[in-house]
């Protein structure tokens, strides 16, 4: 499969959790004839998370290196923010798997934020299949935060168009649920999203990047949820670079 599920599996199955649509391309790959990887950057117009515009409007500029070898795989992903003090960054492993039209994994992943010193860890789990008819694709994936002892579950649907030998475009839906995991926002039914990535390949090695993104807020009740205050119906979009070896 040459380009990988977006937006569930939008971390090539190596970071189970950052920007929803930082990476809206990276593939699931497994470096059975060695070690393969992908350095990425990406600058997004604002921070999406759990359905949430996390900096309140503000940019984000992160950037990414993950590596496989064989059913195991590695990434450093970072992300800062051009307008305030803001920078994150996640360590993280997987274990990997691909049978026919079914890719799963595991995934543990460490996040740090510098700027006031605080820290979680996350268990991911997910399975993508792509079997369905009209060469659709269906995906989920769960993320469980030791901290908040809580869990944030995304669905996905989404098909791939070759509009050339270059040119990429993938639209999908996605679907969020919140079970704790925004620890002071309501539980349940969250946001969903529609999504457009595309991706242009200069050749082999090398591709550009972008996405556009809008999302609808559900069930939104700031007044009794503080974690609510940024889950709200937003436009965002970005644009990177991709570099494959």
């Amino acid at each position: 499969m040459r380009f990988i599920l977006p937006l569930i599996f939008s971390t090539s199955l190596v970071l189970a959790h950052e920007n929803e649509d930082g990476i809206v391309f990276n593939r699931y790959f497994q470096g059975e004839n060695g070690l393969t990887g992908h350095l990425h950057a990406d600058l997004e117009s604002r921070y999406s998370s759990e359905g949430r515009d996390a900096l309140d409007g503000d940019s984000l500029f992160s950037s990414t290196i993950e590596a496989a070898w064989k059913t195991v795989a590695f990434g450093i992903w970072y992300g800062e923010s051009p307008e305030q003090s803001y920078n994150e960054l996640q360590l993280s492993t997987s274990l990997n798997w691909e049978r026919g039209d079914l890719a799963w994994y595991l995934a543990y992943t460490h996040l740090r934020f510098p700027d006031d010193g605080g820290h979680d860890h996350e268990i991911g789990v997910g399975a993508a299949w792509t079997g369905l008819p009209w060469d659709l694709a269906i995906a989920m994936d769960a993320y469980h935060s030791i901290d908040a002892t809580g869990t944030f579950i995304e669905t996905s649907l989404s098909r791939e168009f070759e509009i050339s030998e270059s040119l990429m475009l993938i639209p999908s839906v996605c679907f969020g649920i919140n079970e704790g995991y925004v620890s002071d926002g309501h539980n349940g039914a969250n946001h969903t999203a529609l999504k457009l990535g595309a991706e242009y390949r200069i050749n082999d090695s090398f591709a550009l990047t972008a996405h556009a993104s809008y999302s609808f807020a559900i069930s939104r009740d700031a007044v009794r949820y503080a974690g609510d205050e940024l889950l709200r119906d937003f436009f965002h979009a970005g644009v990177g670079a991709l570099f494959e070896f």
